[in-house]
């Protein structure tokens, strides 16, 4: 595990520099390539072969030189494959097979690697860089290419050290954070910098960069008996979980108690006699905490497992935190994530955790409630429009204009979805936003509405779209930043491509039946899990931000919402800030005494214009 970067020029400091900015991300080592054409250089995090494994690593005859981020789990089978057709080794990493298999596939080698990554490999002869990045997203690689300057990295805040790129903001990039509370799609919010896609590789040649797609999902429905399609993924299931627990260092899962994390710890403890660390997180007067749970399966298969509990005076680290993500992101689970790495860095070099399970296997609520407004679209018409003119009646509030803008897109699953998992609708947004950045944005579209045009029945469509949105740009991205920041390697057996793969085969009815989210999993862990966990429901890992926010998080936004005016007012209305930043509004009404969900709503609204402001101050203004 890895820092990477480069560029396609020579000069020394830059390469000292760019070491400093990523030096958390490999602690271990770090060293560079370069000539006139390139640089190009790594900070090291030794995972495999702690002596044998420092980059750069070359082929027989030094015209190919390699630096790597990640792991190749499948190395051992493809060395022996490597080693056949004539290739040398000088080392038992993974990090050697990706350049042998280069020299062997060219860019094909893409298609025999299970693993995450992302890596450049310098083609010295004909002066070719190649980068690739991983299929589902888990590394990250971002670039700017401008006037025939190209520079990349792992990390956004690694290409600031080059004094060309300036920190100039991408408005329509703004809107979109505000729609989905993070930054989708291959523009970043800064000006000039991309992302390398997931599933995508990246050419440099004579001065051109071209990137081409080399992954990709569709959805071919296999029909087949429960007992069987179980039996398959289970297997495919524990060689993925299997696969992640090749290491020379200490190892630990994060273990909620439900269903995702119980089925990984099991089949841990399934491959090894050895120690197994878990770790479950928690809050002060949480919702429904699972120290409960966590516990049973950390005594069914007797783990080292630890607790612990988040408050709201953890708010201190959001700054640091912040300044880890580059972007705007606000997922208030970074919080806990970022805590849980700062206790075990310590204790585990590895960590494993079930993202990507809601994503593939139908997890989330929304999916459900998509379900319910089905039910909802079979009422006749004029009872609906009956329906939906009453509610003009409520008050212009952000929840009760979601609702409406949901409930009146009832037959269009897009826009439906659209407002259903937006933290603030389009017509919020005509609220919200200021007159100046009305204009700016021009009705710009801040969806990315093609993920939903596959062809596809309505459930696969949506985790389609959040396979490729909210897993890769918030879910991943965050834990690979937040664990690399405490120097540990953060991996996803869910997100083994070939698991991922089989997904798209299953029936519907086996990954939502009924309102049983995720049934394929249940019931291929059966006989494995006790009875409490396979019919445990789905619980979201819910930061209290509500009850937060009569603490230290309301008098951290309050205090800079108030320092902020001038920012607020370039982007958003004030008084419509000050609607949603009312306490009275959203905690004591009878409506959020009701449901806790609501009041979860509008604090998640006030989470994001806090981490959006904190953002600016810290990567902006501060450090302009």
């Amino acid at each position: 595990m890895c820092g990477i970067f480069g560029f396609n020029f020579e000069n020394k400091k830059l390469i000292k520099l760019m070491i400093k900015s990523l030096k958390h991300r490999g602690p271990n080592h770090s060293s560079s390539y370069n000539d006139k054409n390139i640089s190009i250089g790594y900070t090291r995090l030794s995972i495999i072969d702690l002596e044998g494994g420092n980059q750069p690593m070359y082929n027989e005859n030094g015209s190919l030189v390699l630096f790597f981020n990640g792991e190749i789990y499948n190395f051992e089978e493809l060395r022996v494959e490597l080693e056949k057709k004539g290739h040398n080794f000088l080392t038992r990493t993974d990090t050697e097979v990706i350049v042998h298999a280069y020299e062997e596939y060219g860019h094909d080698c893409l298609k025999h690697f299970n693993g995450m990554f992302s890596f450049i490999i310098y083609d010295s002869k004909n002066k070719e860089i190649f980068i690739a990045r991983d299929r589902l997203g888990i590394k990250p690689l971002y670039y700017y290419f401008e006037d025939k300057t190209f520079v990349f990295a792992s990390e956004i805040k690694a290409l600031f050290n080059y004094d060309k790129i300036k920190k100039e903001i991408k408005t329509d990039v703004i809107n979109r954070y505000f729609t989905h509370r993070y930054c989708p799609g291959e523009s970043t919010i800064f000006k000039g910098i991309k992302k390398l896609l997931p599933g995508h590789y990246l050419v440099y040649k004579k001065e051109k960069i071209k990137i081409k797609k080399y992954w990709d999902l569709s959805f071919n429905i296999k029909k087949s008996p429960i007992n069987k399609i179980s039996r398959e993924f289970r297997d495919i299931f524990e060689q993925s979980v299997k696969y992640r627990m090749i290491s020379d260092v200490s190892i630990g899962a994060l273990l909620s108690g439900g269903i995702d994390s119980s089925s990984i710890v099991a089949m841990m403890r399934k491959n090894t006699d050895d120690k197994i660390r878990t770790y479950t997180l928690g809050f002060e007067n949480g919702i429904k905490n699972e120290f409960g749970p966590a516990k049973l399966i950390s005594e069914k298969f007797n783990t080292d497992h630890k607790e612990f509990t988040i408050d709201s005076s953890y708010i201190k680290y959001l700054p640091e935190i912040v300044k880890q993500l580059d972007e705007p992101l606000a997922d208030p689970t970074v919080l806990p994530n970022y805590v849980l790495a700062k206790k075990t860095s310590g204790e585990i070099k590895v960590l494993l955790n079930g993202d990507g399970a809601d994503e593939i296997l139908g997890g989330y609520e929304q999916y459900r409630y998509m379900k319910y407004l089905k039910y909802y679209s079979y009422a006749p018409k004029i009872l609906r429009k009956t329906f939906i003119e009453s509610m003009k009646i409520l008050p212009k509030e952000p929840f009760f204009l979601k609702l409406n803008e949901f409930l009146k897109n009832a037959d269009n699953i897009d826009e439906s979805y659209k407002s259903l998992i937006s933290v603030f609708g389009e017509e919020e947004k005509k609220y919200v936003y200021s007159k100046t950045f009305k204009n700016e944005l021009n009705n710009n579209n801040s969806f990315d509405e093609k993920y939903l045009k596959i062809k596809a029945d309505s459930l696969n469509k949506m985790l389609f779209h959040d396979i490729k949105t909210y897993l890769s740009d918030n879910m991943l991205m965050k834990f690979d930043r937040l664990t690399m920041a405490k120097s540990i390697e953060g991996r996803v057996p869910f997100c083994d491509h070939k698991l991922v793969e089989f997904s798209t085969r299953i029936p519907i009815e086996y990954k939502l039946k009924g309102f049983n989210e995720k049934f394929i999993l249940r019931h291929s862990m059966k006989n494995i899990l006790p009875k409490k966990i396979i019919k445990k429901k789905k619980q979201r890992f819910m930061v209290p931000t509500d009850t937060w926010y009569t603490k230290e998080f309301g008098e951290f936004s309050k205090n800079l919402i108030d320092e902020n005016e001038q920012l607020i007012e370039k982007y958003l209305d004030p008084t419509y800030i000050n609607k949603i930043q009312n306490s009275d509004k959203f905690l004591s009404t009878k409506l959020m005494n009701f449901n806790r969900h609501f009041g979860l709503y509008y604090s998640r609204q006030l989470w994001s214009v806090t981490n959006f402001l904190l953002w600016h101050n810290e990567s902006i203004d501060r450090n302009h």
